[in-house]
This record gives structure tokens, C-alpha cells and sequence, in this order.
């Protein structure tokens, strides 16, 4: 019994020790979706007009719990060394409400994944025709730029939906430079791209891109969300064994 009990108290804080590294690729991966500039300006359009936000709230959710699991793992060590049953307790109490919380991250993240396609339609639209404005107007009109150089795409479907749009209303064009096909990265000709002469403009609509690059995305959250959470199982096993050590060894 003395040899499974250390067996499981050395293999609890082995565990531990990933479990560390796990919080550290979990703060990583959320505060990469926050800061990056590019996944910011995706966010932007993807997200305008939507009532909720899954890639940003499953990425604060991730950071969270990824400062928590500092904490936890802290609890899991101390309590394999000391040999005490209440800090174990307090350990497994812990590794449940990760495990609760990053599920969740990676299920909020999996059921907005499954929706993206019909709800992005009427936002990626609506920030095209009324927020559009000329370039560096607005954070919008920024993000909507770089993604059309980006994916080498005009409008949501194609040029058309800049047709009656505030941009075209305000403007003698019918599309904007950031649609153009550069060379050396300057438009080959800004004079036939913007009347929408062919072969001087991105034809593709830029839903698809964007549709691909959410999806993209979300699965790294999913991977990782579900991912720590199906290894918390093996020190949650780790955790009841030793528990069940600790009894064993007081009778």
C-alpha cells in the first residue's frame, strides 16, 4: 500500500507539472485571440450586429482558467507532498470547475461554429451598407479593408453589395481600393477597379473566407477547451487514488 500510495503522489505531481504547462498555453491562446490585430479586425465584422461574441467570451474564459490553474495545480502539490486529505479535497473540488469551465468554453465555441453561416449573412451586410465609409473613417471600414486585401475578396457575396451602400452614395465609385488587384501592392489600375471593370477587381464575395477563418479558429479553441479538459480526468484519477491511499494507510 506505502508503494501506491507514492507511486500516486509522484505521479500527482508529475501531472501537475503539465497541468501548469496547460494553464500557460491556455493564458497563450486567450490572450493571443485578444491582442492580435488581425483576429481583432476578423472579430469586428464577423461579429457586427450580433448579439453575442463566442470566439472573444470563450477566450476570456479560457484566460481565466488558465491563471486558475496555477492555483489548482499549487493545490494538487502541496497536498500530494503534505499527505493532506482536506488540501486533495480542495484539489478535486478545483479540477471540476475547470474542467466545467473549459467544456464550456470549447461547447459555446462548438455551437456558434454550427451557427455561423446563417447568422454572419445579415451582420457582414448591414456593416457593409450603413458603416462603410471612406478609408481610416472607421475602425469597421479598417477591418473590412485589410480582410478584402487579405482574402482578395469585395463585399459579402461580391461587388454588388456596395451597390446603394453609404460608401457608393458618398462616392462617384462603385467599389473601394481594397478590392483592387495590386501589383507591387498598388492597385493595378484604381481607375478600372473602382468603376468594377473585370480583371482589375477580386470578383469572390468574402463570406466564404471569413466563414472558413472562424471555423479555423474555433477549432483551436475547441481542441484546447475539451482537450485540458479530458486531461484533468487522468489527474482527477490520480487525485481520488492517492485520497483512497491516504484512507487505506489510516486504518
Amino acid at each position: 500500500m506505502g508503494f501506491c500510495m507514492e507511486s500516486a503522489r509522484i505521479m500527482l505531481i508529475i501531472f501537475n507539472f503539465i497541468f501548469w504547462l496547460s494553464g500557460v498555453a491556455l493564458l497563450g491562446v486567450g490572450i493571443w485571440f485578444l491582442v492580435d490585430p488581425n483576429i481583432a479586425h476578423y472579430l469586428e465584422v464577423v461579429n457586427f450586429d450580433l448579439e453575442g461574441n463566442a470566439l472573444k467570451y470563450s477566450a476570456y474564459i479560457l484566460i481565466a482558467f488558465g491563471a486558475f490553474i496555477f492555483l489548482v495545480g499549487f493545490t494538487g502539490c502541496c497536498g500530494a507532498i503534505r499527505k493532506s486529505k482536506c488540501l486533495i479535497g480542495f484539489y478535486l473540488m478545483f479540477l471540476v470547475i475547470v474542467f466545467a469551465g473549459e467544456l464550456a468554453a470549447g461547447i459555446i465555441v462548438a455551437i456558434f461554429r454550427s451557427e455561423i453561416e446563417d447568422k454572419v449573412d445579415k451582420s457582414l451586410m448591414k456593416s457593409l451598407k450603413t458603416e462603410y465609409k471612406f478609408a481610416n473613417e472607421s475602425s469597421i471600414t479598417n477591418s473590412w479593408d485589410i480582410i478584402q486585401k487579405e482574402l482578395k475578396c469585395c463585399g459579402a457575396e461580391g461587388y454588388k453589395d456596395y451597390e446603394n451602400s453609404l460608401y457608393t452614395n458618398t462616392t462617384m465609385n462603385k467599389i473601394p481600393l481594397s478590392c483592387c488587384i495590386m501589383e507591387n501592392d498598388q492597385p493595378k489600375d484604381a481607375t478600372q477597379c473602382q468603376m468594377a471593370v473585370d480583371n482589375y477587381y477580386h470578383a469572390k464575395g468574402c463570406k466564404g473566407g471569413l466563414i472558413d477563418w472562424v471555423k479555423s479558429h474555433s477549432v483551436i479553441l475547441i481542441g484546447i477547451g475539451c482537450g485540458l479538459a479530458g486531461l484533468q480526468i487522468i489527474g482527477f484519477i490520480f487525485a481520488v487514488c492517492l485520497c483512497r491511499s491516504f484512507n487505506m494507510e489510516e486504518k
